[in-house]
C-alpha cells in the first residue's frame, strides 16, 4: 500500500481525539434522531447537529455537513464562538474525507483563528496537526513540516501526553515521506511508547499502523505484519470497516513484497469487501491497482488485464474531474465567467443604446415638431415651397439614422447569439474533456498488456511451445478490438465535438434523437460537475426505439436538448442547496412517438416555475439567473430554432414543488437512412 494509508490512518485517529473518542453504535442514530425530533432550546439542537455531523464524518461526508451547516446556522446567531470554531473544525475532517483539500483547508484555518483569539493553545495543537496531515494526503512534504512545526509551538506549553504521542506518530510518518527510515522509526517508537503509558488505545493503534508502514519500507516484512497483526483485533472489536480495509491491504501489499502470491490476494480481497462496506472508493482503486501488479508478477496477464480496467474506469470517476484535469477546469471555468462577463457587458451596451435611442427619437420628434410649427408660419409666409422641401430633407436623414440604429441593433444581437452558442460550448469542454479520456486510458491500457504478451510470445517461440503461442496470440487479438473499440469512442467524441462547435447549414438530415439526446446529457452531466464538484443528480432516459431517424438539423437540435438538460440540472441543484431533507435531484430524458409527431421529454424535480415566469420564459433577455450568470438568450433561441427552423412546438409544464417539464414537439418525417458519418456514433 502506498504512503497514503499512513494518512488516512493517522487522520482517522487523531481526529477522534478532538471530536468523537468512542465508535458510535447503530441504535445511537435512532437515538439521536429521535431527540433531534423532541428538541425545543437552540443548545439541545446545536449539540445534536454537532453529534449527528460527527456521526456521518467517516460514513457519510456530504450529509455530515450538512448536520454542521445547520448547527452553525445556531452558533454564529448565538454568538457562540468556540462552537462555531469547533464546527469548522469538524467540516474541515469531512471535506478532507471527500478528498476536498480547499474547502478543507479553509474551514481548519477559520477554526484556528477562532481558537488564536480564544487563546486555545490546546486545540492549536489539534489543529495544525489535522492541517499538516491534510497535506500528507496531497504528499506535500514543505507543508507538512511547515504546520506541524506551528502545532509543536504550541505543544511545548501544553505538555499534552496524548497530543504528545500523536506528534511524534506524524513527525515519524514525515520522516517516512522523506526516505529518512531510521530517524522514522524512531519517533514512531516513541510516540507508541507514550500511547502505551497513558494507555490512549487509538494513538497505540495508529503509531502501531504507522511503524508497520515504516518497517515495511524497510523491508523488515515479518516485524511489519506483527504491527498490522496486534492493530487488527482493535478494528474487529469495534467493527469498523474502514479500519479493517487499510489494515488488511497493508497486510496484502507487504506479503506482495515477499512474493507471498497467495497470501497477498487473499488479504487484498478482504480489504475490498471492507472498503465497499465502508464506501471507500478510494480503497477500492489501491486493491484494484495491487491485485494488477500481483498478478503481472503471476504473468496471468487476463486477471491483471481485468483489475487494471477497474483500476482506470473507477481511477477516472475518482480523480479525472477532480484532480487531473484541475487546471483544464479552472481555465475553463475563467474562459466561462469571461464570457459571462462580455455578455453582461454587451446586453448593458444595448440597453445604454436604446434608452440614448429614446432619447434620440424624442428629440427627434421634439424638432419635428418645433420645425412643424416654423415651417407652418413660414409656409403661411412667402417661402412655403421651400420650407416643404426642407421639411423632406429633414425626415429622410431622420429616417436614414434611424435605419442605422436598427442595423446596430440587430448585429449586436447577433452577436449575443453568436456568445451564447459560444458559451454552450464551453458548457461541453470539462464534459468532453473527461469523455475521451475515458477511451485514451483503455487504450494506453490494453497497449501495454499487448506489449507484455508479446514479449511473452517471443519466449514461447524460442521455447517452441506452439500451444501456448496461440493462446498468447488470441489474448493479443482480443486486445486489439478493445484498443480499436475504444479509438472509436474517441473519435465519435471528437466527431460531436466538432459536430456542436461548427456553424449549422441549415440543412435538415437524418438524425438518431435518442443517440443525440444521450449524448448531450451525459456532456452535460460532465460539463456541469466540472464546475461544481458538489453536484450530483440521477439521470434517466426512457427512449422510444421506434422513433428511427429523424430529418432535423442536428446541430441547432442538439443546441436544444443541451439548454434544456442544463436549465434542469440547474433546478435540481438550487433545490438541493435550499433544502435539508432527503432530496434526490432527478433529470429524465425521453422520446416518443405520438401518431405524426415525435416529442423530446425533459423532465426535472426541481422547485417547478411560477406561473408568472412561465409566460415570460421564451422572450428574449428574460433570466430569473442572477446578473453575469445569463443572457437570457437560451429558451429564446430554442424556441426559435423549434417553432422557425423546425415547424415545430416548444411547451412547459411545471407544479410548484415538483419539478417542470419541457417538451419539444417535432413532425414525424422517419426514414431509415442514416448517413454515413452518423452510423456508429
Amino acid at each position: 500500500m502506498t504512503k497514503r494509508s499512513a494518512i488516512y490512518i493517522f487522520i482517522f485517529l487523531f481526529q477522534l481525539l478532538m471530536l468523537y473518542p468512542t465508535r458510535a453504535q447503530e441504535n445511537r442514530l435512532e437515538s439521536l434522531m429521535e431527540q433531534l425530533a423532541n428538541a425545543t432550546s437552540d443548545s439541545a439542537k446545536l449539540k445534536l447537529y454537532k453529534d449527528l455531523g460527527y456521526y456521518y464524518q467517516n460514513e457519510n461526508p456530504d450529509r455530515s455537513l450538512d448536520y454542521f451547516d445547520q448547527g452553525m446556522q445556531i452558533a454564529k446567531r448565538s454568538g457562540d464562538s468556540l462552537n462555531v470554531a469547533n464546527i469548522h473544525f469538524g467540516k474541515g475532517y469531512a471535506y478532507s474525507r471527500n478528498m476536498d483539500l480547499p474547502d478543507a483547508l479553509d474551514s481548519y484555518l477559520k477554526a484556528a483563528r477562532i481558537y488564536e483569539d480564544l487563546g486555545d493553545s490546546w486545540r492549536m495543537v489539534n489543529t495544525y496537526m489535522s492541517i499538516s496531515n491534510m497535506y500528507l494526503q496531497n504528499e506535500d512534504l514543505q507543508k507538512q513540516q511547515e504546520y506541524l512545526d506551528k502545532a509543536e509551538d504550541f505543544l511545548l506549553e501544553e505538555k499534552d501526553s496524548v497530543q504528545l504521542s500523536y506528534f511524534y506518530t506524524n513527525k515519524g510518518v514525515i520522516y517516512d515521506q522523506k526516505g529518512d527510515l531510521d530517524s522514522a522509526l524512531v519517533l514512531l517508537e516513541k510516540g507508541l511508547k507514550i500511547a502505551e503509558e497513558i494507555q490512549d488505545e487509538n494513538a497505540r493503534v495508529g503509531a502501531l499502523v504507522n511503524l508497520g508502514l515504516t518497517l515495511k519500507h524497510m523491508e523488515r516484512n515479518q516485524e511489519a505484519l506483527a504491527m498490522f497483526q496486534e492493530s487488527l483485533p482493535y478494528y474487529q472489536s469495534i467493527n469498523d470497516p474502514y479500519g479493517l480495509f487499510i489494515i488488511y491491504n497493508n497486510i496484502g501489499s507487504t506479503y506482495l513484497q515477499q512474493k507471498e502470491y497467495d497470501l497477498a490476494e487473499k488479504a487484498f480481497f478482504q480489504s475490498i469487501s471492507y472498503a465497499e462496506q465502508a464506501g471507500q472508493r478510494q480503497g477500492l482503486l489501491e486493491n484494484y491497482r495491487n491485485l494488477a501488479e500481483l498478478y503481472k508478477e503471476q504473468r496471468a496477464f487476463e486477471e491483471q488485464a481485468e483489475f487494471l480496467e477497474k483500476y482506470y474506469g473507477l481511477k477516472d470517476s475518482l480523480f479525472t474531474l477532480e484532480k487531473e484535469n484541475q487546471v483544464s477546469r479552472l481555465e475553463s471555468e475563467y474562459v466561462i465567467e469571461k464570457k459571462n462577463l462580455q455578455l453582461e457587458t454587451q446586453q448593458l451596451e444595448i440597453e445604454k443604446e436604446k434608452a440614448q435611442n429614446s432619447t434620440y427619437i424624442a428629440l427627434i420628434v421634439f424638432s419635428v415638431l418645433t420645425l412643424g410649427l416654423i415651417l407652418f408660419y413660414f409656409i403661411r409666409s412667402r417661402k412655403k415651397n421651400q420650407l416643404l422641401q426642407s421639411r423632406n430633407f429633414l425626415i429622410q436623414s431622420q429616417k436614414a439614422e434611424l435605419e442605422k440604429t436598427l442595423h446596430d441593433l440587430k448585429s449586436t444581437q447577433n452577436q449575443l447569439i453568436h456568445a451564447e452558442k459560444m458559451a454552450s460550448l464551453g458548457e461541453l469542454t470539462a464534459g468532453i474533456a473527461h469523455e475521451i479520456q475515458n477511451p485514451l486510458n483503455f487504450v494506453n491500457n490494453f497497449s501495454e498488456v499487448s506489449h507484455e504478451l508479446l514479449e511473452e510470445m517471443m519466449e514461447e517461440i524460442q521455447k517452441g511451445d506452439l500451444e501456448e503461442v496461440k493462446v498468447i496470440a488470441k489474448d493479443v487479438v482480443q486486445n486489439l478490438e478493445k484498443i480499436n473499440h475504444h479509438g472509436k469512442r474517441a473519435d465519435n467524441i471528437v466527431k460531436g465535438m466538432l459536430q456542436h462547435s461548427r456553424t449549422s447549414s441549415g440543412e435538415k438530415e437524418p438524425t438518431d434523437l435518442n443517440a443525440l439526446a444521450d449524448e448531450y446529457l451525459r456532456l452535460a452531466y460532465h460539463g456541469l460537475r466540472a464546475k461544481d464538484k458538489s453536484f450530483n443528480a440521477t439521470l434517466k432516459t426512457d427512449f422510444d426505439e421506434k422513433i428511427g431517424a429523424v430529418e432535423v438539423i442536428p446541430q441547432d437540435m442538439g443546441r436544444v436538448i443541451l439548454n434544456l438538460i442544463t436549465n434542469a440540472f440547474h433546478a435540481v441543484s438550487d433545490k438541493k442547496k435550499s433544502t435539508t431533507d432527503s432530496f434526490d435531484p432527478t433529470v429524465t430524458v425521453s422520446t416518443e412517438r405520438q401518431d405524426n409527431k415525435v416529442i423530446i421529454r425533459v423532465r426535472d424535480n426541481g422547485d417547478g416555475i411560477p406561473s408568472e415566469v412561465r409566460e415570460k420564459i421564451f422572450q428574449p433577455f428574460f433570466t430569473t439567473k442572477p446578473t453575469g450568470q445569463g443572457t437570457g438568450l437560451g429558451l429564446s433561441m430554442s424556441y426559435d430554432i423549434v417553432t422557425k427552423g423546425h415547424n415545430g412546438e416548444l411547451q412547459v409544464e411545471s407544479v410548484i414543488g415538483e419539478g417542470a417539464v419541457f417538451s419539444v414537439l417535432l413532425p414525424y418525417g422517419a426514414t431509415d437512412k442514416i448517413p454515413e458519418n452518423k452510423k456508429n456514433e
